[in-house]
């Protein structure tokens, strides 16, 4: 069987140990009333969630940027039913997510000193509902019928693209819906789906948006430009660069059915070993003391979770996916 084999580089201060360890923004330390959404109307422009900041605009009827949300409503259409999911609920089935919608400001924001590594995102309910089935502002992705009842001159073209950047002119691109291949290939993205981060320069602290579509018209993009967030994970770095210590492992099988083993490439004498769900919560703590430790997956739903290591005091993350 295939191992794969990772080298974590730590960095180390003289006499100060340096440590890398993922965080996760699962808005769950957000108080909401069942069914309800904080859209910005107290004014303050902003919330902030396991120390991560995102911007709110808010104009007296009409909110920009990012709000948060439990909301369950999966079948309503149109702008009144702007902050639903149309999964239902976050990541994992939890119940707080975020919401975005188009703002010209800066939407996330992390601490200095660490860097982004991915989140999950899904549609609105709006946008969903509106690319596949077609409103009195939006067509029907894939139908040859713009919004007025004219001919649409890109069918089979259909596409919603957001456009994730940094500040330092790197960006990643995430398809909320394409139908540009194949029929087979048509989609409007319905279930969370993990979009890295990893291709963005590793010193961005602050994430902006843009959508584009297909379809547009006299003032743009006619797709309501909505998408939903959950489980940002972010990491923290402590310390500088006058010391380098490498350290290698092997985790394998990944992706994995039933049990995960991570093995070291150097002797190790003790460690904490956790498995991590996306949402960050801890589901699993042991301790060992070899040069090999066994991760249980075999009662655990299908998904991404992460193995989290600390080893004399420095923390490394690892990404399993159970199939």
């Amino acid at each position: 069987m295939k191992k794969n084999y990772i080298t974590i580089i730590a960095a180390l201060l003289i006499g100060i140990t340096a440590k890398s360890q993922q965080q996760f923004v699962g808005f769950e330390d957000l108080t909401l009333a069942t069914d309800t959404f904080w859209n910005g109307s107290d004014m303050s422009g902003q919330f902030t969630s396991n120390t991560v900041k995102f911007n709110n605009t808010y104009s007296g009827y009409w909110a920009g940027g990012f709000t948060y949300s439990n909301m369950t409503d999966i079948t309503t259409t149109g702008y009144t039913n702007s902050y639903s999911c149309i999964k239902g609920e976050g990541v994992g089935s939890s119940a707080n997510y975020a919401v975005f919608t188009n703002s010209d400001t800066t939407g996330v924001s992390i601490p200095a000193g660490t860097t982004f590594d991915g989140f999950w995102i899904n549609n609105s309910t709006y946008a969903y509902l509106s690319m596949k089935n077609g409103d009195s502002f939006a067509k029907k992705f894939g139908d040859s019928l713009n919004s007025t009842g004219g001919s649409y001159p890109s069918l089979g073209n259909d596409f919603f693209k957001l456009t994730i950047m940094g500040e330092n002119n790197d960006s990643v691109v995430f398809y909320l819906a394409d139908f540009r291949g194949p029929d087979s290939t048509d989609y409007i993205i319905k279930d969370w789906t993990y979009v890295s981060l990893e291709g963005l320069n590793r010193s961005s602290r602050n994430l902006t948006f843009k959508f584009s579509s297909s379809d547009t018209g006299t003032y743009g993009v006619n797709t309501p430009k909505y998408f939903c967030m959950d489980s940002l994970g972010f990491s923290r770095f402590y310390a500088g660069t006058n010391e380098v210590e490498a350290i290698t492992y092997s985790a394998y099988p990944n992706p994995t059915t039933d049990e995960l083993t991570v093995t070291f490439g150097s002797e190790i004498t003790k460690g904490i070993a956790r498995i991590i769900d996306i949402t960050g919560r801890e589901l699993s703590s042991s301790s060992f003391n070899s040069n090999s430790v066994k991760f249980n997956f075999t009662e655990k739903a299908k998904g991404t979770y992460f193995i989290r290591l600390t080893i004399e005091n420095k923390v490394y993350t690892q990404k399993v996916i159970k199939q």
